[in-house]
C-alpha cells in the first residue's frame, strides 16, 4: 500500500468517526461533567452509574447528594446541525432521601438544575463542536 493510500484511508477513518453517532458512554460522561461543573457542587465523586457530591439541600442548608443514572438513550433529532438527542433519566437522593419530581417540577434546589440537569433531562449533540449541549 502506498503512502497516499494509507493517508487517504486514515483520513477516511477519522471523518467516519468524527461524523458518527456519539455513544451512550459519551452521553453519560457529559452528564457527569455537567454536574461536576456546577458551581454549587463540591466534593464531586463519580463511580460508574453513581455520582456523589455535596450541594444545597432541598429545603435549606447543605446535603450529601447521590445521583444514580437509571438510563441513557440516544434518539434521532430533526436538526441536521444537532442530529441526536440524548435523554438521561436519573434518581436523586439528598441525605439518603429520594427527591421525587411532581408533574411540573423536579423538586431539586434551583442551584442544581441551573445547568440543565434534573431527574429527566436531555441534551442535543452539536455536530460541529462534537459535544453534548444540555437544555
Amino acid at each position: 500500500m502506498t503512502r497516499r493510500a494509507v493517508f487517504t484511508a486514515a483520513i477516511g477513518a477519522l471523518i467516519a468517526v468524527g461524523c458518527g453517532k456519539p455513544s451512550v458512554a459519551d452521553l453519560r460522561e457529559s452528564f457527569a461533567q455537567q454536574l461536576a461543573a456546577n458551581t454549587s457542587v463540591s466534593d464531586f465523586q463519580p463511580s460508574a452509574d453513581e455520582l456523589r457530591f455535596t450541594g444545597p439541600g432541598v429545603d435549606s442548608g447543605v446535603a450529601k447528594w447521590r445521583v444514580h443514572v437509571d438510563s441513557a438513550v440516544i434518539e434521532p433529532n430533526d436538526d441536521p446541525d444537532k442530529p441526536y438527542k440524548g435523554v438521561v433519566k436519573s434518581s436523586w437522593y439528598a441525605d439518603d432521601r429520594k427527591v421525587v419530581p411532581d408533574a411540573r417540577e423536579s423538586n431539586l434546589p434551583p442551584e442544581l438544575i441551573s445547568t440543565g440537569l434534573a431527574q429527566d433531562c436531555w441534551a442535543v449533540w452539536n455536530r460541529a463542536a462534537r459535544k453534548w449541549e444540555w437544555e
